[in-house]
């Protein structure tokens, strides 16, 4: 799929009072809890391009919700995640313009969820280098699984010689998995299966009989999914 749009490199923060000005409308149902990064006007530097791909998780804005320390907070709003600035894009309403677009701030304490996709934002620390948004695929008392979504851009090439073509930039998708601990602590879990397994420590062997009895692939999301729900509800089992 090629697009032809600005591609934003880099986001400035700026006041809520020039926002509120511009979108009263959200401005009464976010409030006294949420700032605005403008991802659209008064940027830095830009650039107008044609591309394979996407930097977004879905090119169109979708309804969703914004929840605060897991209160549901702001219903049915437009939002929209850009994979490649790692930004949660939010608009006044599904029909307003994308250039009214902004983005949530990056906090802890907000969890989005965009039809049935949930991201919360997990700052750097515990095994992460980076904080960043996180799909979380499950949520459980012990163990968690998150999916972080990622985006390598690879530039145009211009021909060199008349029998070579142009290619144009494009987006590849990029994916890792984690597990998040109880205690906060996330581990980055590796390509290969027999290290897959290894990841869980002391729980290798538990883990990797469920899948050999259940003919599960630890490598693919689905059944990784039920992996970590039936080591957190066995271990959770334990606990009581």
């Amino acid at each position: 799929m090629k697009k032809k749009i600005f591609i934003t490199l880099s986001l400035l923060l700026l006041g809520l009072s020039t926002f509120y000005a511009q979108n009263n409308g959200l401005q009464r149902r976010t409030e006294g809890f949420v700032d605005y990064l403008d991802t659209f006007n008064n940027r830095p530097e830009t650039f107008l391009e044609v591309y394979d791909g996407t930097p977004y998780n879905s090119e169109s804005f979708l309804l969703g919700n914004i929840y605060i320390k897991g209160e549901l907070s702001t219903s049915d709003v437009a939002l929209r995640y850009n994979i490649y600035s790692d930004e949660i894009e939010i608009k006044e309403s599904l029909q307003a313009d994308d250039d009214k677009r902004n983005a949530l701030i990056k906090s802890p304490d907000l969890s989005i969820t965009i039809l049935r996709d949930k991201f919360n934002y997990i700052p750097k620390g515990k095994g992460l280098e980076k904080g960043g948004y996180f799909q979380m695929l499950t949520s459980g008392k012990n163990y968690s699984l998150c999916k972080k979504l990622g985006k390598k851009y690879y530039p145009a090439r211009k021909a060199k010689t008349s029998f070579e073509r142009d290619v144009p930039a494009r987006f590849d998708d990029r994916a890792t998995y984690y597990i998040n601990f109880s205690n906060g602590a996330m581990v980055e879990l590796p390509g290969s299966k027999k290290k897959m397994y290894k990841a869980f420590g002391e729980s290798e062997n538990e883990i990797k009989e469920y899948a050999q009895k259940n003919k599960l692939d630890i490598t693919k999301e689905k059944d990784l999914k039920r992996i970590v729900l039936y080591l957190d509800n066995s271990k959770t089992a334990t606990q009581q």
